[in-house]
């Protein structure tokens, strides 16, 4: 089945702000409708929901990397986890179904990057961004960090060190180390100047130093 979005070009004009004012226009009646429609199968019903809880997907995308994925891949497995949740959601739940559709989304992501864990690590320490700068040289201290993941095999540590970091700290550093964006694009992205764009990723480096008990 095929669904019609958002088009690409303009996904990153999604802030969690204009999200969440999409959700608080959506009438609770109006999704219920729609919800018991997709059930059935309506494939319009379907495509509304998508089209509505779009922003969400990609917003939610923004904070994780699955190794060999592709930015677009993984909105696309945001989508799909998405329309997986339609069918699963309990219409007598007491939970709302966005917070439902998100669970669900989260819950798949982490699924996958243990399955990639197993193979590679999928936030590389050796991840370069455009400045030329890698993780491992902006987190290290006196010690031979390299040596001592390599020894300890503490991988999978940093990535679990990420995800305890606030979400906006997790997305500074997802998009500068990982998906390889500058910070001028990441200010853009986020609609905040440079100049703070560049303290949040520096406070994020330094929580996630904190964690790792570096320096």
């Amino acid at each position: 089945m095929g669904y019609k979005f958002k088009p690409d070009y303009i996904m990153d004009k999604h802030s969690p702000e204009i999200v969440n004012t999409d959700y608080s226009r959506l009438k609770k009646t109006h999704l219920v409708e729609l919800l018991v429609r997709a059930k059935n199968k309506d494939k319009s019903a379907i495509g509304e929901i998508c089209r509505r809880f779009d922003g969400m997907v990609i917003n939610l995308t923004s904070s994780f990397y699955i190794e060999g994925y592709t930015l677009e891949d993984m909105v696309q497995e945001g989508r799909l986890s998405l329309i997986k949740s339609i069918y699963k959601y309990n219409m007598n739940s007491k939970c709302h179904f966005s917070t439902y559709a998100a669970a669900a989304i989260k819950k798949n992501f982490y699924c996958k990057i243990r399955n990639s864990v197993k193979k590679y690590f999928c936030c590389s320490l050796y991840s370069v961004n455009s400045g030329g700068d890698e993780l491992v040289d902006t987190v290290e201290s006196e010690e031979n960090i390299e040596e001592e993941f390599i020894e300890k095999q503490q991988y999978s540590d940093l990535w679990r060190a990420v995800r305890k970091l606030s979400e906006e700290e997790k997305s500074a550093i997802v998009w500068y180390y990982i998906w390889e964006i500058s910070l001028k694009e990441y200010a853009v992205k986020e609609k905040i100047p440079y100049r703070t764009a560049a303290a949040r990723k520096k406070r994020a480096v330094d929580h996630l130093r904190s964690i790792m008990n570096f320096g």
